[in-house]
């Protein structure tokens, strides 16, 4: 989905987008630079099954791009959460929703058009997270990651859900292992084979015309 959307605004330059569980805010190697997300999310714990939801879930980014190869890469950690009820609780990863997912991709390719290449995009402004409950009560910052490592949670713009819709939820750490989560792959895949098919069939008709003109010349020279 992320190299999809980078094809639609630089269609000539490869991004790759890889997990990187080492990645520290603010820590950077020369010519990278960094974007950070506050997010919704879901959890549950693998000792009792618990399952609660955040909306206080750090993503963080570190971009650098190559123009001499005209590649880029992205590395992402998705920080984690514990469960505050079991004693003993290991650190789950988020599950994030479909919308949600679209939506970090969106806003971390909008970045990179504004830091990598410093043009102008069709999005004036990140685009909100959107969350399906209401969430009560502070951020359990003794169970968070980000905030246990010393990365406080910054400020998020949220958006609810409709009660009437359940979106289905997925993690990013598994698609980033080569797991098939969504449902509208095909319909991308789809997509993706009608423009080049369009692109095919409009080079063949160039080709055609040009020849057609080529031989016009050559009878009225002859």
């Amino acid at each position: 989905m992320f190299q999809e959307l980078m094809r639609e605004v630089k269609p000539w330059h490869r991004w790759t987008l890889r997990p990187d569980k080492g990645l520290l805010p603010n820590v950077l190697k020369p010519g990278w630079m960094q974007y950070q997300q506050w997010t919704f999310a879901r959890f549950q714990c693998s000792s009792c099954s618990r399952n609660w939801a955040s909306a206080q879930v750090l993503v963080l980014f570190h971009m650098h791009w190559s123009e001499e190869k005209s590649r880029g890469q992205v590395k992402m950690r998705v920080f984690t959460q514990r469960c505050k009820k079991c004693p003993q609780p290991l650190f789950e990863d988020p599950e994030f929703t479909q919308e949600n997912i679209s939506r970090i991709l969106k806003n971390l390719v909008f970045r990179i058009m504004k830091k990598c290449y410093r043009g102008r995009f069709q999005l004036t402004e990140e685009v909100p997270m959107i969350k399906d409950i209401s969430l009560e009560g502070p951020h359990n910052s003794d169970n968070c990651e980000a905030c246990l490592e010393g990365f406080c949670a910054g400020p998020k713009r949220v958006t609810s859900l409709p009660q009437s819709q359940t979106p289905r939820v997925y993690s990013i750490c598994k698609v980033e292992k080569g797991v098939e989560p969504w449902a509208s792959r095909k319909g991308v895949c789809s997509y993706t084979l009608q423009k080049h098919i369009c692109r095919s069939v409009s080079i063949f008709c160039c080709c055609v015309i040009l020849i057609v003109i080529v031989v016009i010349v050559a009878r009225t020279a002859i």
